[in-house]
């Protein structure tokens, strides 16, 4: 059901390279900060900024991670 719901890219069942696992959470961050950043759009246009606040802090999160990971990601070329 999850899955179903979920607009974030699936991830595979088969058993993958470090380099592809890490290709793989790249691409999941990726998608997430989307998300994020348009929900900080939504949450403006709604002028509530505590929510376009809270989702700001988010994004700031996931583009950490992602930052961390692509550097891991560079590393498994």
């Amino acid at each position: 059901m999850i899955v179903k719901r979920s607009s974030l890219p699936e991830y595979g069942t088969s058993n993958p390279s470090g380099h592809d696992h890490v290709e793989a959470l790249s691409l999941a961050l990726t998608s997430f900060g989307k998300l994020a950043r348009r929900a900080i759009d939504e949450s403006n246009e709604i002028k509530d900024a505590d929510t376009a606040d809270i989702f700001t802090e988010i994004s700031r999160g996931i583009d950490k991670w992602l930052w961390m990971v692509e550097a891991r990601l560079e590393t498994t070329s």
